[in-house]
């Protein structure tokens, strides 16, 4: 890029947030269970290049006081706002430069975590091969990479719709004006197509799922010309180069995702210490678009496969509750139905790991450290454990594990610095509390993007600062709903005053959102 290019990052800002599976937390958690030693999030460096505005890189920061975090970024817009973002939330601990990734040197020292999000498929080969080399020369000895690309063979039905915005706009230049033909050309051509065949239907599923999407996403992920897809094993033939071997995905452990029937058969065949083999086999089976890679040093012994004792050093959580069966499921006595994210139901007899569903549910977004977790649920079973209890807690660790390779259990070294019990002076998150006096979406404990119901809530959350208790709570709330109504402004359908019973409930919807510090 020349010094008179303008950088499409700051013609077009891309959204900045928080992304949970790129989390130091998650990271060490998903190598210790491959037998790798990670450093503490307590005590670590991270660097993030294509931090943008820091929307990923701040929270963490603010939760680590103790470590230190490096952003870097070519756009010279998001770097500005990273700054102004990091000086209002007086964090001292991290640093963001506008720099161009080609010119990243030994200079910034060792990091143990690397994060590179939505950048390796839109860049040049020659940043691609920077990005890798940063890995090998920056790593700790001990460190872990991340990197995010998109994947083949599940993006060659997405660039069927691409090739045709990108013909459309090959001639159009302005952001906005490119985004509005591209639309309105996929949707023309989808239209004439022949929805029977192979290529209308990609086309109209394209046309569907970008109805959602935002113009700003669309115009940096599907109109970037230079894009493009890579299988798994070019990526680590590549950081091969650079003494880097595959560690796991950060969608650990679903390892089968989609696969069914003949398909979970030919990937049970594959040994689990053919890890690369396995993962390249359900991309293939599955046609998996995008690619959430970890990556550690080539030298690392890495312990494959995970087994019934597997998840007793760890902290667990799950976001779940009991429901009534639905048409067709197991109604038989004994089985409880419990539903799971994205509306995922499993129908569970097993005493005690229905005691641990329950207990998970009531606790959620917190974590229960396992051993804890078993105690607490043999204490909720009683006598129903039977004159086996050994075997009994041998068949739940089995069918704990069944539910964690399903993707539905929530795995930590240590368990996420949140309650959702309210103590008597309620501390939200001091990033939340920042957050929500400019935006409706907010970054919970969890490391997610969780919404806030309105301007009430938003205030609300900024009152949770440790000082308060119910009743000044209630005062000051009310403060601000007189001063609203009393300004003029039109304010819709603003509540005039909030009583006791709903500053209640604000406190356990906070709560449940994971924005109370423990």
């Amino acid at each position: 890029m020349t010094e008179t290019a303008i950088n499409p990052y700051d013609a077009v800002a891309y959204p900045g947030h928080a992304f949970a599976q790129t989390h130091p937390a998650r990271l060490a958690t998903i190598a210790h269970l491959h037998g790798l030693e990670a450093a503490s999030p307590h005590r670590m460096r991270v660097l993030e290049l294509g931090c943008g505005r820091g929307g990923n890189l701040l929270p963490m920061a603010a939760q680590y006081p103790q470590s230190d975090f490096v952003g870097l970024d070519l756009s010279g817009s998001a770097i500005a706002r990273a700054r102004t973002a990091q000086a209002e939330l007086g964090l001292g601990n991290i640093a963001f430069h506008h720099r161009d990734i080609l010119e990243v040197g030994e200079e910034l020292g060792s990091f143990d975590y690397i994060l590179v999000h939505g950048v390796y498929s839109w860049v040049p080969d020659i940043v691609r091969e920077a990005i890798l080399a940063v890995f090998g020369r920056l790593l700790t000895a001990r460190g872990i990479a991340y990197v995010s690309y998109n994947a083949l063979p599940g993006c060659r039905l997405r660039d069927l719709a691409r090739d045709v915005m990108l013909y459309a706009t090959r001639d159009v230049h302005e952001p906005e004006e490119r985004v509005r033909v591209a639309r309105a050309a996929l949707a023309a051509f989808a239209e004439a197509s022949d929805g029977e065949t192979f290529h209308g239907a990609s086309l109209r599923q394209r046309l569907r799922q970008l109805a959602d999407t935002p113009d700003n996403v669309l115009y940096h992920d599907d109109l970037n010309p230079g894009a493009r897809a890579f299988a798994l094993h070019e990526v680590l033939d590549a950081a091969a180069r650079h003494g880097l071997q595959f560690l796991a995905e950060a969608s650990f452990p679903n390892q089968f995702g989609a696969a069914k029937g003949p398909a979970q058969a030919m990937l049970a065949g594959i040994p689990v210490e053919d890890a690369v083999h396995r993962e390249q086999t359900l991309d293939l089976l599955i046609g998996r678009a995008f690619r959430e890679t970890l990556l550690c040093r080539q030298d690392i012994v890495l312990r494959r496969g995970i087994g019934r004792s597997s998840l007793q050093p760890y902290h667990l959580a799950a976001s779940t509750r009991l429901v009534e069966p639905g048409e067709g499921e197991d109604a038989r006595p004994g089985v409880d139905r419990f539903e799971f994210d994205e509306g995922i139901r499993l129908s569970v007899d097993l005493p005690l790991c229905k005691a641990v569903l329950r207990r998970l549910g009531q606790a959620w977004p917190a974590s229960i450290a396992f051993e804890r977790l078993v105690a607490l649920a043999v204490a909720d079973v009683g006598a129903e454990t039977g004159s086996d209890p050994a075997g009994e807690i041998g068949r739940l660790e089995d069918a704990l594990l069944a539910i964690f390779r399903a993707g539905l259990l929530d795995v930590r070294l240590e368990a996420p610095p949140l309650t959702t019990t309210v103590s008597e002076r309620p501390l939200a998150s001091p990033l939340a509390r920042w957050q929500a006096t400019t935006a409706r979406e907010v970054t919970d404990l969890r490391h997610r993007m969780v919404a806030l119901d309105g301007v009430i809530v938003r205030k609300f959350v900024c009152l949770l600062d440790g000082t308060r208790d119910e009743a000044r709570l209630l005062a000051d709330l009310n403060a601000f709903l007189d001063e609203a109504h009393g300004s003029g402004a039109d304010v819709g359908n603003l509540l005039r005053r909030a009583t006791e019973e709903e500053i209640a409930v604000h406190l356990k919807d906070v709560a449940r959102l994971g924005l109370l510090q423990a």
